[in-house]
């Protein structure tokens, strides 16, 4: 299947490593706004040295020979890119989150229908052998409770930000913050478990740039809870529990799974998880390539509805932490 990644960042060099296990999959070309920024991507993979350059997304949706693509530019332009390419016959893997807001999550999902081609988030933690395990396990702790979901890792780029540089990931124009970057991914993970929440709450620190820095995302269910803890200004232990009349489930690494371990109520443990593939990306790519060898346009594990409902839950959390962005 012949893919064009859109953007050049290291998401992108992640997943073309990780693609290219896969016999099915053909990078095709890159596109960059620059030239040179894409011949020094292809570079990096000397397995693709041969594929095609593309300085516009115009330039890949005419280009007939392309199957798919992969969405990896900033968040303020994944619903623009993701509708030309679909009204162009592509079928599109977008990287998370899928759109600035919720409105423009149902464009895309409208446009994928009309054309009849498959739109999928590229959300990897689904599709992780280990996620399958997690859910097989949650039986153990009995009636669930509380979710406590951290993800708190301070960015390379915040001391920049602190000496007076303005990074796009502190920029409300490039549709970012802390919580669609890094809050999603424990997010997704609860809703992918326990469907969306009756209500959510949310604080959180915002820097001079009007996005958020950190924050906490309360999600009430009707007989359990969750908290979203997040942050690009500081570092944690990243620890997500999920906790039961039982025991609990302990992970470490939420958007990767690397590990799952139940742990009883008396103490016992049980490893839940298989070993970790550096090549964790593989797993989405192999779905998505599966689902359009199928003829579907929505992927049965990162439905549409799953899409919408965190992007429901980030739009609310964001209007109560005063996050606006040009998308809006």
């Amino acid at each position: 299947m012949n893919f064009v990644i859109v953007g050049t960042n290291f998401i992108s060099d992640t997943l073309l490593a990780a693609a290219n296990t896969l016999n099915d999959f053909n990078l095709y070309g890159v596109c960059s706004r620059a030239q040179s920024s894409g011949k020094a991507f292809l570079a990096k993979h000397p397995h693709n040295t041969q594929a095609k350059i593309f300085t516009s997304i115009e330039q890949v949706c005419q280009d007939q020979n392309v199957d798919a693509v992969y969405i990896a530019a900033p968040n303020s332009l994944h619903k623009q890119y993701a509708v030309m390419c679909l009204e162009a016959g592509k079928h599109v893997l977008g990287e998370k989150p899928s759109a600035a807001n919720y409105k423009e999550l149902a464009t895309i999902i409208a446009t994928a229908k009309k054309h009849q081609r498959l739109y999928m988030e590229a959300m990897m933690t689904t599709h992780l052998p280990n996620f399958a395990r997690l859910q097989q396990a949650m039986i153990k702790i009995g009636t669930p409770r509380k979710y406590i979901g951290q993800y708190s890792q301070y960015s390379s780029r915040y001391d920049k930000y602190k000496n007076g540089e303005r990074p796009n990931t502190f920029l409300p124009e490039f549709a970012n913050g802390a919580l669609v970057d890094l809050g999603i991914y424990p997010l997704y993970l609860l809703i992918a478990l326990w469907g969306a929440p009756q209500s959510a709450s949310a604080s959180g620190v915002l820097l001079d740039t009007g996005v958020d820095g950190a924050g906490d995302v309360l999600l009430n269910y009707a007989d359990k809870q969750a908290v979203i803890s997040y942050s690009k200004i500081s570092q944690g232990d990243n620890i997500t529990e999920i906790q039961g009349e039982l025991g609990r489930i302990r992970i470490e690494a939420v958007s990767q799974l690397k590990k799952v371990e139940f742990i009883a109520n008396n103490g016992d443990r049980e490893l839940v998880s298989i070993a970790f593939d550096k090549h964790f990306m593989k797993f989405e790519v192999e779905h998505f390539m599966r689902m359009v060898n199928q003829g579907k346009c929505e992927s049965d594990i990162n439905t549409y509805q799953l899409s919408k409902s965190v992007m429901h839950v980030l739009d609310t959390a964001r209007t109560q932490l005063g996050v606006t962005y040009p998308n809006d």
